[in-house]
């Protein structure tokens, strides 16, 4: 028998808390009031979440709090006491995304378990094993591992592991979507997704509209349904299964929980054979029909890029029926997919993507027939079972054709059975109890109940035990030994207002007492009331908000002193020089404006020779698959630069070869973009300096990372000007890298969109490495042109077509400290590059002003520059949320 897997479902509304728990979950999770990566759910008051845990503890259920968003630093110094509140309220687990929210919370109370959210972007051992350190006792891993990799990770690792088994998938990886925030300004690392995966882009083939393919919504990912995969995934011994839907409804949440839940104990107890998971019509239709854009295995079973993205819409369509095939009046002729008959009352939708045709109506009725064939010529003789979907006279069937796809998209009846599961105290799932009944005439009666699966003598806070008040006298009648039994069975399993249901009853009861049946009905309540209340109890925690205080102030103090000591690295007579001078006191700490120190990281070898006799001090390479690198990195050199190495933003396990050749080059220093890889070059000896996309949004965060060995940092990206200087003001701006100019990513995804809309290949090397043939850019709906690149693992990016430009900011970063900046260059030909370099380089070493450089420097650019999300101040809000 295999260990029992946790079910851990969604929870965004107290009916779907019932739901989940009342179907079947072993966990559910729910968001922080006010803190989560789901800003559209309903905001839970604290009242709300001390009820949410009781209910689910006393029904052996764990309940999780979701704090998966990035944590400003002016956030981070206000969150002490928030957070010891929320933690009084005894939740089994935080998911954390941000680093130095996680060591916080550990600093206000060690024995808080913490768990890695996938937001984090762990897929490898490697990464996993690095934020161990911090106190994480589970990782949620990215979804775009197969189970292969999932493998490869547990075996690599003691930590508890957590994969997504169900619902919607991010075209992204999670932690690493800046397209929210680079197209409409919320942050998808702040709860505030836009969803703009889901909208419809044009491609562009060098240049010309390519209209061959059927991926208008082309980012837009089918949804996840690993239960073919569930039996692997126990082998593996994943021990948590997570399923997606917070913003779902609570029926959406029963049908989930119901079919995974009686899938996964049915693999528990080895009751099927391999493959077999017992699941029936009635367990999976619901699956399909209350939401669905259709169900894969998702990255389980390695890239398809065919199968990920249907491409021809984004919303949910239902459970495909078929294709019509002959339209009758009011009847409707479909092929037979499945034989999962529609009821009266369904959804019925209608769709031709070719010519944006889409309709429907309710049903009034559905039968399977087998012999459609009516006239001649009307091309049905031979067809097999059809499905005949009959409407109401004032639907007009005239508008529907041949060949339309055909989906049922709702069903009332079917929600109507769903909400009984968690409504219906006679269908809901309960926790066995069993119980033992003693005593004798001239003593007390006494019960004892524990939870079923538990030993009896497990010691009170797993078992209840009462006594009546009255002492048991002898009955004036014989006593059937069976009659009191079934009398005691019938009063102390009176459990239906309870979660609990009678397991297995021992009744010793010596003599011939009489027991009235009100004295059994007195000592199940009190015993049920006493397990409640022992089911409440939790482990000793040392909650203190002084503690995090004090931890936040050790971090400001010890920055302070590293400043102190930049300072005077760079001119030891800086605290001794006035106000007039080019350095400048803030905040207790002295900043000497040193020189600055550039780094311009190219995207192919022909940039290089561009940079010849520029004021630049670093050249970084960050090329796509193939390209070698010993020949660009000796060239480097030669021109007097300084060479460095970029990692890949993901590392996944078998992804080593690309890091040895970092190892084997021994460049001046690498760029590291991951945790992956920060574990393994870390103790390399190579200097190492951090990227954007580590997620470092607070002083908490940044000293754990510069620990693990990296000498700067780049913030990232969802900070804006005001957050970026609030940081500074708590950190060692010398530590601190900002890219001044740079093509934004949006999406950084495993899924090609090359390959899914230029090819037929599912992955490489099916494509035929299309991405290297051509120049593709992606046409948003607001009119605007993105550039779509790949890099050394065929993983996709696609690049804001408007350049954003921090020159703006260039006067208060120098006296902020900061000395460290970076122009990134994207597909660029030699002269334009050398042309934007120059530009920036004169502006930064003062040799032009700010504002002549940002001129010529939108000049420069195909679709104009912008400022970017460092200029941007406002605060997004849920519109329909507040009304």
């Amino acid at each position: 028998m295999m260990k029992e897997q946790e079910l851990l479902m969604p929870v965004g509304t107290w009916e779907m808390l019932e739901a989940a728990v009342k179907n079947g979950a072993n966990a559910v999770y729910f968001g922080v009031p006010h803190w989560n990566a789901r800003g559209r759910t309903e905001d839970f008051s604290f009242e709300d979440v001390k009820a949410m845990i009781e209910y689910a503890r006393s029904r052996g259920v764990r309940s999780f709090m979701a704090m998966n968003v990035l944590v400003f630093e002016r956030e981070l110094q206000e969150l002490p006491e928030f957070l010891a509140q929320i933690i009084a309220l005894k939740p089994d687990a935080f998911i954390i995304q941000d680093i130095g929210l996680a060591r916080l919370i550990r600093a206000i109370c060690p024995e808080q378990e913490i768990h890695a959210s996938t937001q984090m972007t762990l897929a490898s051992a490697e990464g996993v094993n690095l934020v161990k350190s911090i106190g994480f006792n589970r990782a949620v891993l990215s979804r775009e591992l197969s189970a292969k990799q999932i493998a490869a990770v547990k075996s690599g690792t003691d930590l508890e592991i957590e994969v997504f088994v169900h619902g919607a998938l991010c075209v992204s990886y999670s932690g690493q979507c800046l397209t929210s925030e680079n197209f409409g300004g919320r942050s998808a690392n702040r709860g505030q997704c836009a969803q703009s995966c889901r909208l419809p882009y044009r491609i562009f083939v060098d240049g010309k509209e390519f209209t061959e393919t059927d991926a208008q919504y082309l980012f837009s990912t089918r949804d996840l349904c690993a239960l073919p995969k569930l039996e692997e995934l126990a082998e593996i011994g994943v021990e948590s299964l997570k399923v997606e839907g917070r913003l779902k409804s609570p029926e959406y949440v029963a049908a989930v929980t119901r079919a995974y839940r009686k899938a996964l104990d049915n693999i528990s107890a080895a009751t099927s054979k391999r493959g077999d998971l017992g699941l029936e019509s009635s367990d999976l239709e619901p699956l399909e029909v209350l939401f669905s854009r259709g169900l894969t295995t998702g990255w389980l079973d390695g890239d398809n890029h065919q199968e990920l993205v249907n491409g021809t819409f984004s919303n949910h369509h239902g459970l495909y029926l078929g294709k019509v095939v002959k339209v009758e009046r009011s009847s409707v002729f479909v092929t037979a997919e499945k034989e999962w008959l529609p009821r009266p009352g369904d959804g019925i939708l209608f769709e031709d993507y070719r010519f944006g045709v889409s309709l429907g109506s309710r049903l009034y009725g559905a039968q399977i027939v087998h012999n459609a064939h009516s006239k001649r010529g009307d091309g049905m003789r031979g067809m097999g079972p059809l499905l005949r979907l009959d409407f109401g006279y004032d639907f007009d069937t005239r508008k529907i054709g041949r060949n339309m796809d055909v989906f049922r998209n709702d069903s009332p009846t079917l929600e109507k059975e769903l909400r009984k599961t968690f409504t219906d105290r006679n269908q809901e799932t309960k926790r066995a109890v069993n119980m033992e009944l003693s005593g004798a005439v001239g003593e007390p009666l006494t019960l004892k109940v524990w939870l079923a699966g538990t030993p009896l003598m497990q010691g009170m806070d797993k078992a209840a035990e009462v006594q009546s008040e009255q002492i048991l006298e002898q009955a004036k009648n014989a006593v059937d030994p069976a009659a009191l039994e079934a009398l005691a069975r019938k009063e102390l399993g009176g459990l239906s207002a309870t979660p609990y249901e009678l397991g297995s009853l021992m009744v010793h009861v010596a003599g011939a007492p009489f027991v009235p049946g009100k004295v059994l009905r007195n000592l199940r309540q009190s015993a049920i009331q006493q397990l409640g209340a022992s089911s409440l109890q939790w482990k000793e925690m040392n909650i203190s908000a002084a503690n995090g205080k004090k931890f936040l102030q050790t971090i400001s103090a010890k920055f302070a002193v590293a400043a102190k000591k930049s300072a005077a690295a760079q001119d030891p007579s800086a605290s001794l020089r006035s106000a007039q001078d080019d350095t400048q006191k803030e905040f207790g700490i002295v900043h000497k404006v040193a020189k600055p120190v550039i780094s311009v990281l190219v995207r192919n070898p022909e940039q290089i020779a561009a940079l010849k006799g520029l004021d630049i001090d670093n050249v970084i390479m960050d090329f796509d698959w193939g390209v070698k690198y010993d020949e660009p990195l000796q060239q480097i050199r030669e021109l007097g630069f300084k060479a460095g190495m970029a990692t890949l933003r993901i590392h996944k396990p078998g992804e080593n070869h690309y890091l040895k050749k970092i190892l084997e080059l021994c460049p001046d220093f690498a760029l590291v973009r991951n945790l992956g890889s920060l574990s393994i070059l870390k103790d390399s000896g190579i200097p190492l300096v951090g990227d954007y996309s580590l997620n470092a949004a607070n002083s908490a965060s940044y000293e754990w990372l510069l620990d693990q060995g990296l000498q700067t940092i780049h913030p990232s990206w969802d900070l804006n000007s005001t957050q970026l200087f609030d940081l500074l003001k708590n950190i060692d701006g010398s530590r601190l890298e900002l890219t001044l100019h740079q093509y934004m990513p949006a999406f950084h995804s495993e899924y090609c969109a090359f390959a899914r809309s230029l090819t037929t290949g599912r992955r490489f090397p099916e494509c035929g490495k299309i991405c290297t043939q051509h120049k593709v850019e992606i046409l948003d709906h607001k009119g605007e042109r993105h550039f779509l690149q790949s890099d050394a693992e065929c993983r996709n990016t696609l690049f804001v077509g408007r350049p954003q430009s921090a020159l703006k900011l260039m006067p208060q970063l120098r006296t902020s400290g900061v000395n460290h900046f970076r122009l990134e260059m994207l597909n660029e030909d030699p002269e334009t590059v050398r042309r934007k370099v120059l530009i920036y380089t004169q502006a930064i070493r003062g040799k032009v002003s700010i504002e002549d450089a940002i001129r010529e420097a939108g000049i420069q650019e195909k679709y104009g520059l912008s400022e970017g999300q460092l200029f941007n101040e406002s605060t997004w809000q849920n519109r329909k949320k507040c009304d």
